[in-house]
């Protein structure tokens, strides 16, 4: 047909690269496919440190790990440092993904520009696609045959229940974004790069650039089955976001559950003390009433006791055979009784000053106690307060508002595939069948 443009094709390659070294991608050193005429032409479009970024992700999740173990042997001090000396985790991935080859699309050429152009605005967004993949390095070389991109990420996994809670683990992290391994030939990370591939492969498509698929017969997904597989993802994707949400909600109860005891419980003991502060109130009054009543009583003796004066009254006389003093019989009864009085008066006085000596003393320890009783009141109250507050903040509206929005999303994504008039092609897209394996 006259007047068409024609149509290109061209392969799409990715993998993830199991020798991978950030010293090669930054050219830090050169190896002998590299023209190092044209390493100042590479494309460096990310290049943060690995370890602030291992900061960034887990350090909460490390302090509250640490927190709960008994053993110091279990404390994990440097996670960043942990992950590089493990057998089951790497410090981090990388992906590498190429458009065409160097005879169809070399350095330089108007096509190998192309795929630059294309490959730099696929990196542009690839960490929005992949909320799961840190990425900390993203580097496009041309100093070789053929354009190609290095990504450079460290997988996370957030929610998890053995070890840190927040974890480097690929399989996880693509889990939660929706990729789950189907059997040996559709693992987790192949589903993954298939879709990223796609991401490429619709790119090419603006460009008018078809993906030409070596090895197979099946032709690339159309667009409504590109977005139809997208759908899908997101799908699968709400669907683990709203589980972790409704985990968050459960942990979050607990602990609200845990903070109501802690009060009730606070509670209780202010009442106790509150309760000893009153019966020492009650002690004090009572022993500042005996102490008045006792000091009446001193006072009374007191008063008894200046009557002895009356002795000087009594009228004496000399008998006639010497100076032996005699009185009148009234006189001597008179005398003999204030004798017996004074004697009762001055005991009386002796025990009244000790019991008031007592009851002073007793008065400072009370007086003590309850200043330490009411100091520990304060306290009781002060975080009785505190823990009311933190039940507060734990209110469990917010959460369900949070929840129902993730709800709300997961609505709108099946109304929209039901829009398009999808449903049926999503549960037959989505029942388990048979998968061929593309070379």
């Amino acid at each position: 047909m006259k007047g068409a443009i024609p149509i290109e094709k061209r392969t799409i390659s990715g993998r993830i690269s199991k020798k991978h070294s950030l010293p090669h991608n930054n050219r830090e050193f050169l190896c002998e496919n590299v023209d190092p005429t044209r390493t100042k032409d590479n494309i460096a479009i990310i290049k943060d440190d690995i370890g602030q970024v291992y900061h960034e992700l887990f350090d909460n999740a490390l302090t509250e790990y640490n927190a709960k173990q008994k053993r110091k042997d279990r404390i994990i001090k440097d996670y960043h440092e942990h992950i590089r000396h493990s057998r089951q985790e790497q410090e981090y991935h990388e992906v590498i993904f190429q458009i065409g080859n160097q005879d169809d699309t070399p350095v330089g050429s108007d096509m190998g520009k192309i795929a630059t152009e294309l490959l730099r605005e696929f990196a542009e967004n690839f960490q929005t696609r992949n909320p799961h993949l840190r990425v900390f390095n993203t580097v496009i070389h041309l100093d070789e045959a053929t354009p190609h991109i290095h990504i450079d990420f460290v997988p996370f996994a957030t929610e998890q229940k053995r070890g840190l809670s927040t974890r480097v683990s690929l399989t996880k992290a693509l889990e939660q974004q929706g990729f789950k391994g189907e059997g040996k030939f559709n693992t987790a990370c192949k589903l993954w790069i298939d879709s990223e591939k796609e991401v490429l492969a619709q790119l090419m498509h603006s460009r008018n650039i078809e993906w030409e698929q070596l090895g197979t017969h099946n032709e690339h997904l159309s667009v409504l089955d590109f977005k139809k597989q997208q759908r899908t993802r997101e799908v699968a994707v709400l669907e683990n976001k709203i589980e972790c949400t409704d985990r968050q909600l459960q942990h979050r109860q607990e602990l609200l559950d845990e903070v109501e005891d802690t009060i009730d419980k606070l509670d209780s003991e202010y009442q106790e003390k509150k309760e000893a502060v009153g019966q020492l109130d009650e002690d004090i009054a009572e022993k500042e009433a005996t102490l008045a009543e006792n000091t009446a009583l001193l006072a009374t003796a007191a008063k008894k006791a200046s009557k002895i004066k009356d002795i000087d009254d009594i009228q004496v006389k000399k008998t006639m055979f010497g100076g032996n003093v005699s009185v009148a019989p009234d006189d001597f009864k008179k005398l003999t009784d204030l004798a017996k009085k004074q004697i009762a008066a001055e005991s009386k006085e002796k025990e009244l000053n000790a019991k008031i000596s007592t009851m002073k003393d007793e008065k400072k320890e009370l007086a003590v106690k309850n200043a330490e009783l009411e100091k520990e009141n304060a306290a009781l109250k002060q975080e009785n307060s505190s823990l009311k507050s933190v039940r507060e903040k734990l209110t469990i509206a917010s959460l369900q508002k949070e929840i129902s929005e993730w709800k709300n999303k997961y609505q709108k994504v099946l109304d929209f595939i039901e829009k398009l008039n999808l449903t049926k092609q999503l549960q037959e897209f989505l029942k388990p069948r048979t998968h061929t394996l593309n070379r």
